[in-house]
């Protein structure tokens, strides 16, 4: 028999993710409601969903963070979801208004200014699609129907022959599985 030794680190990490799980399955549908009341009729409330689950996922003290029991660990996801809504509206009302302000000139100097960003997304596009590439089947394919497809997590479960929960599980570790492989790569 042979004895497998797990670094503290490994240790923490596991910790974290298992901890992440509890999280997701115990918050996620007052989560989903909250988003839903406030992006009614917005597409990408399945996408702040999984971001602030994301953004909690690269917390370094997460379980310091949210050890303060279950009305506290709500809030705190309600205020990074809230906050992800302000983003994403700023963002927003900017690219707005950068549409409104631009010239024939500042048109140009965008595109030679974007050649090299261009390079860095190709890289990070490369990265993402290893990362992708690595999961397990199952979460890949839950995985890329929900991010690529666009498919709903009721329509990837009746396309896979499983509960909605699991697909919710599925693309969970799936995004904690990409975002260690992007950060790490």
């Amino acid at each position: 028999m042979s004895l497998r030794v797990i670094s503290m680190r490994e240790r923490q990490r596991r910790s974290a993710d298992d901890l992440l799980q509890k999280i997701v399955s115990e918050h996620e549908p007052a989560l989903r409601r909250f988003l839903r009341a406030r992006l009614s009729g917005h597409a990408d409330f399945e996408d702040l969903v999984q971001d602030t689950f994301v953004r909690v996922a690269r917390m370094d003290n997460l379980r310091e963070k949210l050890s303060q029991g279950e009305a506290q660990t709500r809030s705190y996801l309600f205020s990074i979801a809230s906050n992800l809504i302000k983003d994403r509206h700023r963002r927003w009302k900017v690219s707005v208004v950068s549409v409104d302000a631009e010239d024939a000139d500042s048109d140009q100097t965008q595109l030679e200014a974007s050649a090299e960003e261009v390079v860095a997304w190709r890289q990070e596009l490369a990265s993402l699609k290893r990362a992708i590439l690595k999961l397990d089947r199952n979460c890949r394919e839950a995985f890329v129907l929900s991010r690529i497809h666009g498919k709903s997590y009721r329509e990837i479960a009746e396309s896979m022959n499983i509960s909605v929960s699991m697909v919710e599980k599925h693309i969970m570790r799936a995004l904690v599985a990409i975002r260690r492989r992007v950060d790490l790569g």
